[in-house]
């Protein structure tokens, strides 16, 4: 069983979300997504996990909103926000205002940076077998 780092995406383009997810399990990390922030909520309550890669604009819950309920969940969690939209920047500013710090991405993300920032984050995945 893998017992890596686990990954949480969050994005309401369900074909964004099942990408990153393929990306992110031939790096060798755990991955799960959600297509919505109150999923995301209730999947990191449960499930832990190391790292949440969110979307800012979703409906319901934005994906500010949901980093902010998950880091109180869970508060060593690392987050990652992107958006393709400028609308999230005035969340991304709000909650920066109200003490909360989160990586930014802007869409589209070229998987290698996005591997590279997660790396900084969490580090790799090393497999036990290459311990």
């Amino acid at each position: 069983m893998n017992a890596g780092p686990l990954i949480l995406v969050a994005d309401d383009e369900p074909l964004v979300a099942h990408t990153l997810v393929q990306i992110l399990e031939s790096e060798g990390y755990r991955a799960i997504y959600v297509t919505n922030g109150a999923a995301a909520v209730q999947w990191a309550e449960r499930a832990r996990p190391d790292l949440v890669i969110c979307d800012v604009i979703m409906p319901a819950l934005n994906g500010v909103e949901a980093a902010k309920e998950i880091r109180k969940l869970v508060p060593q969690v690392r987050v990652i926000l992107f958006s393709g939209q400028a609308a999230a920047t005035n969340l991304v500013d709000r909650a920066k205002q109200e003490g909360h710090s989160f990586e930014v991405l802007a869409k589209p993300v070229k998987p290698d940076d996005l591997l590279d920032i997660i790396k900084q984050m969490i580090g790799p995945h090393v497999p036990k077998e290459a311990v």
